[in-house]
């Protein structure tokens, strides 16, 4: 795809673009259960409403920690599409390190599964304004996802937002424009599904699948070899099974 191709707008164009395109053809997978691209994209909404009415949208970095599933790409697009920067995590992080992380990054809010959560509590100061976990709350008065995305939507139009801006923190500050066109030349289309059993979510790919509408497999049984990503065609898939 050539950069005059691409949506134009901040890097969230990619799931409502997706939702119109393929509404309902799987974005996601695992064992038991699918999410489509519509689907995606209303829950990017409902947790972008909440983020902005609880830290704004003026460009504040949060950290997105979760195992390759369902979770982590709406938390990804929903910091996004809240005005803010998301900072990709590796869950495994030790506590010390994501201290670091966090002061370096300046980071003002983390999305955390549960576990990881109970690991690295001690570090987590009282410069965050918000701490929200993925699932199952550990304590009283700390929120969930889906308690904080039940307010309404964000009703954002990704091309009124300035594409040269930050969108996420990965090796470095990378913007909406530029990721989007690494996610463009990693060339997948809707006849490819990614076979995904790494431990933690590579951005790019998410966002090359979301732009190609490729369907993402995710594995945490072992099924797949450890630590890898297969790109496969829908009928190299079906022949495998």
């Amino acid at each position: 795809m050539k950069h005059a191709d691409l949506p134009v707008g901040s890097l969230d164009v990619l799931t409502s673009q997706a939702a119109r395109t393929w509404p309902n053809r799987a974005a996601l997978r695992t064992g038991s259960s699918v999410v489509t691209f519509a689907e995606l994209d209303r829950a990017v909404s409902r947790l972008a409403f909440g983020l902005r009415q609880a830290l704004g949208g003026d460009g504040l970095t949060v950290a997105v920690a979760a195992l390759p599933g369902l979770d982590f790409p709406t938390a990804f697009y929903a910091v996004v599409r809240s005005g803010n920067v998301a900072a990709p995590v590796d869950p495994r992080l030790p506590a010390d390190e994501l201290a670091d992380f966090l002061a370096v990054t300046k980071t003002r809010a983390v999305i955390l599964g549960r576990a990881m959560y109970e690991r690295v509590r001690p570090v987590l100061g009282a410069e965050l304004e918000l701490v929200l976990l993925l699932d199952a709350p550990a304590e009283p008065g700390v929120l969930t996802c889906a308690e904080l995305a039940t307010a309404g939507a964000l009703l954002v139009e990704p091309r009124d937002r300035d594409e040269r801006e930050p969108a996420a923190i990965l090796s470095g500050l990378v913007t909406h424009q530029a990721l989007k066109a690494r996610a463009a030349s990693v060339g997948l289309t809707p006849a490819t599904v990614i076979l995904n059993s790494a431990p933690v979510f590579d951005a790019t790919q998410l966002c090359a699948g979301i732009l190609g509408g490729a369907t993402q497999l995710l594995s945490r049984d072992g099924s797949l070899e450890r630590n890898a990503t297969h790109l496969v065609t829908e009928q190299g898939l079906r022949a495998a099974s």
